[in-house]
């Protein structure tokens, strides 16, 4: 398992999934996608991409199995990686859930964003003292408010249009890789 760590120097570990950073972007964290052993000792970047099994109960035994290995040796942040649509299945969301129930009832694990783990590598925080680290604590005063109704853009992206839905003001161009949206003249060549 591995901690998320920063690209202050270039990264120290093979790329298994190109396009990887080649040289240095100091201040950038990156949060490792830790490979994941299925129920068939198969290996997995993300569980979607898992032999999973066919019942709620094998889909939470490989979570745990998984989530073990980190508790077990060195507690580096496990990551819950997914693409929306493995939930549709309804046995792994179920197994999800019963992992879900198993871990919030153990006193020393959190379930936090990546930028809460994040912060917390930046200022590790004893357990005495974790119920005052700011960035766990759940007060979003200055958060904007819920955005209820977005806006559908329509934007031409590579071949077709594609729709991205917003509370913000349509970007002139679909965001994408190195192409936010918001004009750049490095990237955008103004």
């Amino acid at each position: 398992p591995s901690f998320p760590y920063t690209l202050d120097h270039r990264i120290f570990h093979e790329c298994m999934i190109p396009p990887c950073p080649n040289k240095a972007f100091p201040g950038v964290w990156e949060i490792p996608l830790v490979m994941w052993n299925d129920h068939k000792d198969g290996r997995c970047s993300m569980a979607d991409a898992c032999s999973n099994p066919p019942d709620a109960v094998g889909v939470y035994l490989m979570i745990m199995k998984n989530f073990q290995r980190h508790f077990q040796t060195n507690r580096a942040p496990f990551g819950l990686f997914y693409h929306p649509a493995w939930f549709t299945t309804p046995h792994h969301k179920e197994g999800f859930e019963l992992f879900l129930d198993t871990v919030t009832e153990m006193e020393d694990v959190w379930l936090v964003t990546s930028w809460q783990a994040v912060q917390w590598m930046r200022d590790p925080t004893p357990l005495d003292k974790i119920k005052q680290f700011k960035p766990f604590q759940c007060d979003y005063k200055s958060r904007p408010p819920r955005c209820d109704n977005p806006k559908v853009c329509n934007l031409w992206h590579k071949s077709g249009v594609r729709y991205m839905r917003t509370c913000q003001q349509c970007p002139s161009i679909y965001p994408w890789t190195g192409r936010t949206g918001v004009a750049n003249s490095l990237v955008d060549n103004l």
